[in-house]
């Protein structure tokens, strides 16, 4: 477990108590994890005076103590069922069963929903939102984490490799590119992906967040392949486009958007501001004359989470630090016509920084 990190953030903060609420952060402390089934505000950990309560639903009370043990108290809650030390109630109500509300109090508002956030305020007025020294604690990874990301990485290249194979068959669609994709994932050992695969052909390929159709690959055509496999609970997150036939148009666009990715890469260092990274692939791109084509921003931090901390946007304040994990993927977007995105995800280090390529990225 990790909870001497929650302790140096409490110390810094001046809290006796914390009310940690991400699934994503929860297992980063404990090792349970209750992330990719996690809806709204279902679980919760206490940390008061250096004593850790985990509060789950009733039917996640088994498989809780699996993965904790003797380490740390687990507290089932449920309004209707009972049982051994079921508390009857909600998670609010669990809570404050095990918070002491004459301490200081810390919380991480940013993983709150709303009805959560106006529970605990009529309980708790005051208290200290700690969500982005928790972010910071995420992002610089361990050891251990780097290599369960680098073998996401490993499980992610070999499913690019059967995507960019696929789409060389005339006819194929996206969505049976994308079931090849995941299935190849699954076999690799990744318990999950990511995120939902996305394969756009064409004119689809113009909208980043494509969901694959039945659109069939043409003999002259392109492909935007975005996927990341999910190990032990860690993402990775690559993109590649591929170009098939004379499609001068989109080969142009295309080494434009390369160009924009290596100097940003080259940009990546311990101690950059993250807004410079993104502001590299973005002059480019205006200086090429598509700068109103790149919509979105250039990359962000990967983990237990696809998208955390840091932001890779042109107005983060954001620092890279050693052992960061982000994404560097600049696109241009043509609607009606087509897009173009490279991404690679990359280590920060104190030098160069280590790029985790899946598969080729140059025509």
């Amino acid at each position: 477990m990790r909870l001497h990190k929650l302790d140096k953030i409490m110390e810094e903060e001046g809290i006796q108590c914390s009310v940690i609420l991400s699934g994503a952060t929860i297992f980063y402390l404990t090792g349970y994890d209750y992330i990719t089934t996690d809806i709204g505000n279902a679980v919760a950990l206490v940390y008061c005076d250096k004593v850790p309560t985990l509060i789950v639903p009733v039917l996640e009370k088994n498989r809780a103590e699996s993965k904790v043990g003797d380490k740390l108290e687990v507290l089932p809650y449920s309004y209707s069922l009972s049982g051994d030390n079921v508390f009857k109630g909600g998670l609010v109500e669990a809570i404050m069963s095990k918070l002491d509300v004459s301490k200081k109090i810390g919380i991480d508002i940013q993983n709150s929903s709303s009805s959560f956030y106006l529970s605990f305020k009529e309980k708790v007025p005051n208290f200290t939102d700690i969500s982005k020294k928790l972010a910071i604690m995420r992002a610089i990874k361990e050891e251990e984490e780097l290599e369960l990301i680098k073998k996401a990485g490993n499980i992610t290249t070999s499913a690019m490799r059967i995507g960019g194979e696929k789409i060389q068959t005339n006819g194929i669609t996206e969505r049976e590119v994308a079931g090849l994709i995941d299935m190849t994932m699954r076999n690799e050992g990744a318990e999950d992906y990511a995120f939902p695969s996305i394969v756009a052909f064409g004119e689809n390929s113009a909208f980043p967040h494509h969901v694959p159709s039945d659109r069939k690959i043409r003999e002259v055509d392109n492909a935007v392949i975005d996927i990341g496999a999910r190990y032990h609970n860690y993402c990775f997150d690559s993109t590649r486009t591929f170009i098939k036939g004379n499609f001068e148009e989109a080969r142009k666009i295309y080494e434009i958007v390369l160009q924009a990715q290596l100097e940003a890469i080259d940009t990546v260092t311990d101690g950059v501001k993250a807004s410079e990274v993104d502001l590299t692939a973005r002059r480019v791109i205006e200086k090429a004359g598509y700068g109103k084509y790149f919509v979105h921003s250039t990359g962000h931090g990967v983990g237990i989470e696809v998208h955390e901390y840091p932001a890779v946007s042109p107005t983060s304040n954001d620092v890279l630090r050693e052992n960061m994990v982000i994404t560097v993927e600049p696109g241009i977007y043509i609607k009606g016509k087509f897009g173009v995105r490279i991404e690679d995800t990359v280590i920060v280090t104190k030098r160069k920084p280590i790029v985790l390529e899946t598969t080729y990225k140059y025509l």
